[in-house]
């Protein structure tokens, strides 16, 4: 006879593996995860930011009048992002006093790799409460303008609207700034209790956002080559975040009895056709760069001869470097760079201009 607390332990086994299985259209194969299983560090922190992610900073209000202060992983003795029995946590604490002038601090997290069309999907409990604003979305590699350059958003949720999931695209023509916004919501049971899996699957012709595999929005492209209708054709990555208040997730207030409140994602994947991973592998080897974490330089590995200037930008905007480039092979100094940075290089000709972003 099987010892029913082994019986109960195989159960529970096979449960969570059917619940892990990937929801993506047929013909996909996975391209990219993240199930945060690694090894936290002794304070449970994630390790830091390196082939997969970076940290995003700053308490301006993210153009939605936010009232956190988004930190790398600590803000004192708060730990914003860990990673605990195989999942990511990111918390958002309120301070005793404020931090750097926000009464409270959270994560915002940015996958290092960017994909242009593809199934993109996590498994998620979303944080609970009046306030709180659960997010899984995905925003241009080479952003210059909101919202020109397009958003998608697989995934937000605010506490104030218990169970309700929505899915949305931003354009210059279509924005909820305008009032134009393409978006649809979709009740879900114990979204804050329970995890569910929110995809989206994009493609030349359409996006379409799902929960637990089921379809519920869709964006068409309308082919007209207009980018203020569908910037959809150049890469994106993925984000995480949790924001407090701000216009949306603050409508009805902040209730100030759910903090510590906790966003938790299982894992992150991402999934592309045989032909576009193919394709995107081809991009990724012809980068014009290397960029050596030991030894702090940049080398240039140039075809042409068209690049005539460079720029060293970190992700805040702020210029480290600007240098001629008079070598199509040469190589950067950047032992000056702070450390576990995310920065931006630019390199510019007479009629080029192209970003790129490497973490020192």
């Amino acid at each position: 006879m099987i010892n029913k607390h082994l019986f109960t332990a195989i159960t529970l086994f096979f449960c969570s593996t059917l619940l892990c299985k990937s929801q993506a259209p047929a013909g996909y194969d996975l391209v990219w995860q993240e199930e945060f299983n690694e090894a936290p560090n002794t304070n449970g922190s994630l390790p830091l930011p390196g082939d997969k992610w970076w940290f995003e900073t700053g308490g301006s209000g993210w153009g939605n009048n936010e009232l956190q202060y988004y930190t790398d992983r600590t803000a004192g003795t708060d730990t914003v992002a860990k990673i605990k029995d195989g999942n990511l946590i990111i918390t958002a604490f309120k301070r005793p006093k404020p931090y750097y002038g926000m009464d409270y601090v959270s994560a915002r997290m940015n996958t290092v790799e960017s994909w242009k069309y593809g199934y993109f999907e996590a498994r998620i409990k979303v944080a609970a409460g009046r306030g709180t604003w659960s997010a899984f979305w995905m925003m241009p590699k080479n952003f210059a303008a909101w919202p020109l350059d397009g958003e998608i958003d697989i995934m937000e949720y605010v506490g104030y609207r218990p169970d309700v999931t929505q899915a949305s695209i931003h354009t210059d023509l279509y924005n909820h700034k305008i009032g134009t916004e393409k978006t649809a919501t979709k009740d879900i049971k114990n979204a804050e209790t329970e995890f569910h899996v929110y995809g989206l699957e994009w493609t030349e012709d359409q996006i379409t956002g799902y929960v637990d595999g089921v379809a519920y929005f869709t964006f068409k492209n309308d082919h007209l080559g207009d980018k203020r209708t569908w910037p959809f054709n150049a890469p994106f990555y993925l984000k995480l975040n949790l924001a407090i208040g701000g216009d949306w997730g603050g409508l009805q207030g902040v209730a100030e009895d759910i903090f510590p409140s906790k966003y938790e994602i299982d894992y992150v994947r991402v999934y592309q056709k045989k032909e576009v991973a193919s394709i995107e592998k081809e991009l990724r080897d012809e980068v014009p760069f290397t960029f050596n974490k030991e030894n702090k330089s940049l080398s240039l590995h140039l075809k042409d001869g068209n690049i005539t200037t460079l720029n060293i930008r970190d992700i805040q905007g702020r210029l480290y470097k600007t240098k001629s480039v008079e070598d199509d092979n040469a190589s950067i100094d950047c032992s000056d760079l702070p450390r576990n940075g995310v920065y931006i290089l630019t390199l510019k000709g007479n009629s080029t201009q192209e970003n790129y972003k490497f973490i020192n």
